[in-house]
Protein backbone atom coordinates (compact mmCIF):
# COMPACT_ATOMS: atom_id res chain seq x y z
CA UNK A 1 0.00 0.00 0.00
CA UNK A 2 2.37 2.44 -0.94
CA UNK A 3 0.18 5.59 -1.70
CA UNK A 4 -0.09 5.66 2.44
CA UNK A 5 3.81 4.66 3.33
CA UNK A 6 4.76 8.49 3.78
CA UNK A 7 1.99 9.76 6.04
CA UNK A 8 2.98 10.96 8.99
CA UNK A 9 1.16 10.38 12.41
CA UNK A 10 1.69 12.29 15.45
CA UNK A 11 2.48 10.15 18.34
CA UNK A 12 -0.46 11.89 20.17
CA UNK A 13 -3.14 10.41 17.30
CA UNK A 14 -3.70 7.02 17.11
CA UNK A 15 -1.95 5.52 20.22
CA UNK A 16 -3.88 8.08 22.26
CA UNK A 17 -6.80 7.11 20.43
CA UNK A 18 -6.77 3.72 20.58
CA UNK A 19 -6.06 3.73 24.77
CA UNK A 20 -8.87 5.87 24.83
CA UNK A 21 -10.73 3.99 23.32
CA UNK A 22 -9.67 1.54 26.05
CA UNK A 23 -10.67 3.31 28.61
CA UNK A 24 -14.29 4.11 27.37
CA UNK A 25 -15.17 0.58 27.10
CA UNK A 26 -14.65 0.33 30.86
CA UNK A 27 -17.16 3.08 31.45
CA UNK A 28 -20.66 1.56 30.79
CA UNK A 29 -22.01 5.11 29.82
CA UNK A 30 -19.98 5.31 26.97
CA UNK A 31 -23.01 3.59 24.89
CA UNK A 32 -23.01 0.26 23.03
CA UNK A 33 -19.70 -0.76 20.72
CA UNK A 34 -22.66 -2.95 18.42
CA UNK A 35 -25.06 -2.50 16.42
CA UNK A 36 -27.62 -5.09 14.53
CA UNK A 37 -30.34 -3.92 12.43
CA UNK A 38 -33.50 -5.73 14.53
CA UNK A 39 -34.67 -7.18 10.79
CA UNK A 40 -31.52 -9.41 10.51
CA UNK A 41 -30.69 -12.65 12.30
CA UNK A 42 -26.80 -13.25 11.74
CA UNK A 43 -26.94 -16.38 13.13
CA UNK A 44 -29.18 -17.77 10.00
CA UNK A 45 -27.34 -16.43 7.40
CA UNK A 46 -25.89 -19.95 5.97
CA UNK A 47 -22.97 -18.10 4.43
CA UNK A 48 -21.24 -14.39 4.55
CA UNK A 49 -19.25 -13.53 1.53
CA UNK A 50 -15.63 -12.81 3.18
CA UNK A 51 -14.26 -9.45 1.67
CA UNK A 52 -10.51 -9.54 2.08
CA UNK A 53 -9.30 -7.49 5.23
CA UNK A 54 -7.99 -4.29 5.58
CA UNK A 55 -5.20 -2.85 8.02
CA UNK A 56 -3.80 0.08 8.77
CA UNK A 57 -1.00 -0.15 11.16
CA UNK A 58 1.48 3.10 12.08
CA UNK A 59 5.17 2.15 12.97
CA UNK A 60 6.76 4.78 15.61
CA UNK A 61 10.74 4.71 15.13
CA UNK A 62 12.96 5.38 17.18
CA UNK A 63 12.49 9.25 16.52
CA UNK A 64 9.21 9.15 17.60
CA UNK A 65 7.48 9.73 14.45
CA UNK A 66 4.82 7.46 13.57
CA UNK A 67 4.39 6.53 9.87
CA UNK A 68 1.85 4.06 7.98
CA UNK A 69 3.88 0.56 7.88
CA UNK A 70 3.14 -1.44 5.13
CA UNK A 71 4.72 -4.41 5.98
CA UNK A 72 3.53 -4.27 9.47
CA UNK A 73 -0.07 -4.11 7.68
CA UNK A 74 0.25 -6.59 5.55
CA UNK A 75 1.11 -9.62 8.46
CA UNK A 76 -2.02 -8.06 10.64
CA UNK A 77 -4.04 -8.83 7.61
CA UNK A 78 -2.08 -12.14 7.31
CA UNK A 79 -2.69 -12.80 11.08
CA UNK A 80 -6.40 -11.64 11.02
CA UNK A 81 -7.08 -14.30 7.33
CA UNK A 82 -5.13 -17.21 8.78
CA UNK A 83 -7.29 -17.33 12.66
CA UNK A 84 -10.58 -17.15 10.37
CA UNK A 85 -9.56 -19.82 8.01
CA UNK A 86 -8.33 -21.71 10.63
CA UNK A 87 -12.03 -21.35 12.65
CA UNK A 88 -15.74 -22.69 11.85
CA UNK A 89 -17.13 -19.16 10.72
CA UNK A 90 -19.60 -19.33 8.33
CA UNK A 91 -17.73 -17.44 5.51
CA UNK A 92 -16.81 -17.96 1.96
CA UNK A 93 -13.55 -18.44 0.58
CA UNK A 94 -11.87 -15.02 1.20
CA UNK A 95 -12.29 -12.62 -1.74
CA UNK A 96 -9.35 -10.58 -2.68
CA UNK A 97 -9.20 -6.92 -2.80
CA UNK A 98 -7.27 -4.36 -4.59
CA UNK A 99 -7.05 -1.27 -2.02
CA UNK A 100 -4.18 0.49 -3.93
CA UNK A 101 -6.40 0.57 -7.03
CA UNK A 102 -9.80 -0.70 -7.60
CA UNK A 103 -10.96 -1.19 -4.14
CA UNK A 104 -9.32 1.76 -2.56
CA UNK A 105 -12.32 3.61 -1.95
CA UNK A 106 -13.07 0.61 0.22
CA UNK A 107 -10.01 1.36 2.29
CA UNK A 108 -10.63 4.55 2.57
CA UNK A 109 -14.12 3.63 4.03
CA UNK A 110 -12.87 1.27 6.47
CA UNK A 111 -10.98 4.45 7.44
CA UNK A 112 -13.56 6.38 8.53
CA UNK A 113 -14.56 3.41 10.92
CA UNK A 114 -12.95 4.66 14.19
CA UNK A 115 -15.22 7.91 14.03
CA UNK A 116 -18.53 5.49 13.49
CA UNK A 117 -21.00 5.93 16.22
CA UNK A 118 -22.43 2.00 16.27
CA UNK A 119 -25.93 3.12 17.26
CA UNK A 120 -25.37 5.22 13.62
CA UNK A 121 -23.68 2.74 11.59
CA UNK A 122 -26.66 1.88 9.60
CA UNK A 123 -26.55 5.42 7.58
CA UNK A 124 -23.26 4.59 6.31
CA UNK A 125 -22.89 4.39 2.59
CA UNK A 126 -20.95 1.55 0.88
CA UNK A 127 -18.93 1.80 -1.04
CA UNK A 128 -19.40 1.09 -5.19
CA UNK A 129 -16.51 -1.53 -5.13
CA UNK A 130 -17.65 -3.38 -2.19
CA UNK A 131 -21.75 -3.36 -3.46
CA UNK A 132 -20.05 -5.34 -6.84
CA UNK A 133 -17.99 -7.45 -4.87
CA UNK A 134 -20.86 -8.78 -2.99
CA UNK A 135 -22.72 -8.91 -6.80
CA UNK A 136 -20.35 -11.04 -8.00
CA UNK A 137 -20.07 -13.18 -4.97
CA UNK A 138 -23.85 -14.48 -5.27
CA UNK A 139 -24.03 -13.80 -1.56
CA UNK A 140 -26.41 -11.84 0.39
CA UNK A 141 -24.49 -10.84 3.06
CA UNK A 142 -20.35 -9.18 3.01
CA UNK A 143 -18.37 -9.21 5.75
CA UNK A 144 -15.49 -6.76 5.78
CA UNK A 145 -12.73 -6.38 8.84
CA UNK A 146 -10.54 -3.73 9.78
CA UNK A 147 -7.22 -3.55 11.78
CA UNK A 148 -6.36 -0.39 13.17
CA UNK A 149 -3.22 0.03 15.47
CA UNK A 150 0.32 1.03 16.19
CA UNK A 151 4.22 -0.26 16.87
CA UNK A 152 6.14 1.28 18.52
CA UNK A 153 10.40 0.20 18.22
CA UNK A 154 12.14 -0.71 21.04
CA UNK A 155 14.66 2.58 21.09
CA UNK A 156 11.74 4.48 20.58
CA UNK A 157 9.64 3.36 23.54
CA UNK A 158 12.97 2.98 26.07
CA UNK A 159 13.61 7.16 24.90
CA UNK A 160 9.44 8.00 25.40
CA UNK A 161 10.19 6.59 29.34
CA UNK A 162 13.73 8.17 30.13
CA UNK A 163 11.62 11.65 28.38
CA UNK A 164 8.65 11.07 30.45
CA UNK A 165 11.00 10.30 33.65
CA UNK A 166 13.55 13.04 32.87
CA UNK A 167 10.06 15.58 33.02
CA UNK A 168 8.85 13.98 36.43
CA UNK A 169 11.96 14.52 38.06
CA UNK A 170 12.35 18.09 36.45
CA UNK A 171 8.86 19.13 37.77
CA UNK A 172 9.19 17.66 41.00
CA UNK A 173 12.60 19.95 41.22
CA UNK A 174 11.02 22.92 40.52
CA UNK A 175 7.90 22.55 42.26
CA UNK A 176 10.21 21.49 46.33
CA UNK A 177 12.04 25.39 45.15
CA UNK A 178 9.46 27.62 43.60
CA UNK A 179 6.12 26.18 44.47
CA UNK A 180 5.26 25.99 40.51
CA UNK A 181 3.98 22.84 39.22
CA UNK A 182 4.20 20.72 35.81
CA UNK A 183 6.71 23.10 34.44
CA UNK A 184 7.46 20.97 31.58
CA UNK A 185 4.77 18.63 31.83
CA UNK A 186 1.25 21.38 32.74
CA UNK A 187 -0.58 18.13 32.24
CA UNK A 188 0.66 16.23 35.30
CA UNK A 189 0.71 12.62 33.49
CA UNK A 190 4.10 11.00 33.65
CA UNK A 191 2.59 7.83 32.11
CA UNK A 192 4.25 5.84 29.49
CA UNK A 193 1.51 4.56 26.66
CA UNK A 194 2.14 0.64 25.83
CA UNK A 195 4.63 -0.21 23.21
CA UNK A 196 1.54 -1.35 20.46
CA UNK A 197 -2.25 -1.28 20.40
CA UNK A 198 -5.00 -2.43 18.62
CA UNK A 199 -8.36 -1.82 17.94
CA UNK A 200 -10.69 -4.42 15.11
CA UNK A 201 -13.71 -3.09 13.50
CA UNK A 202 -16.21 -5.08 11.68
CA UNK A 203 -19.44 -4.21 9.37
CA UNK A 204 -21.79 -6.64 7.78
CA UNK A 205 -23.42 -5.55 4.76
CA UNK A 206 -26.61 -6.40 3.20
CA UNK A 207 -26.12 -6.64 -0.82
CA UNK A 208 -29.89 -6.32 -1.46
CA UNK A 209 -30.59 -2.96 0.55
CA UNK A 210 -26.69 -1.90 0.28
CA UNK A 211 -26.85 -0.94 4.03
CA UNK A 212 -25.19 -1.84 6.99
CA UNK A 213 -26.68 -4.24 8.96
CA UNK A 214 -24.15 -5.14 12.08
CA UNK A 215 -21.23 -2.69 13.25
CA UNK A 216 -19.12 -3.80 15.79
CA UNK A 217 -15.54 -2.14 17.26
CA UNK A 218 -13.65 -4.35 19.86
CA UNK A 219 -11.15 -2.43 21.88
CA UNK A 220 -8.90 -4.81 24.40
CA UNK A 221 -9.00 -4.08 27.38
CA UNK A 222 -5.52 -4.90 27.76
CA UNK A 223 -2.13 -3.89 25.81
CA UNK A 224 -2.73 -5.73 22.20
CA UNK A 225 -0.27 -6.47 19.65
CA UNK A 226 -1.79 -6.02 15.78
CA UNK A 227 0.65 -8.39 14.65
CA UNK A 228 0.55 -11.55 17.45
CA UNK A 229 -1.59 -14.43 17.09
CA UNK A 230 -2.47 -14.73 20.20
CA UNK A 231 -3.24 -11.13 21.22
CA UNK A 232 -5.37 -10.93 17.67
CA UNK A 233 -7.17 -14.42 18.03
CA UNK A 234 -8.79 -13.29 21.48
CA UNK A 235 -10.03 -9.63 20.14
CA UNK A 236 -11.08 -11.35 16.72
CA UNK A 237 -13.38 -14.19 18.99
CA UNK A 238 -14.63 -11.28 20.68
CA UNK A 239 -15.45 -9.12 17.85
CA UNK A 240 -16.74 -12.44 15.62
CA UNK A 241 -18.96 -13.81 18.75
CA UNK A 242 -22.17 -13.61 16.77
CA UNK A 243 -21.03 -15.66 14.06
CA UNK A 244 -19.13 -18.62 16.07
CA UNK A 245 -21.51 -21.65 15.70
Amino acid sequence: MLIFTKIYIPMKSIKHLIIGLSALLLVAACGPSRYTNSSVNLASVPEYAFVEPYSFIVLYGDDGKGYYNEQSSATATNTITNIINSERFPFSDMIPADYDGENADIAKWMQTFPDVDPAKADRLSVPKSLKKMLDQSGLRYGVVIYSYGYVQTKVGYQREKIEKAASKAIDKAIESLTGIRGLTNPSGNYSVDSPYGNVLYCAVIDGETDRVVHFVNETPTFASHPEENSYVSELLHKLLKEFIR
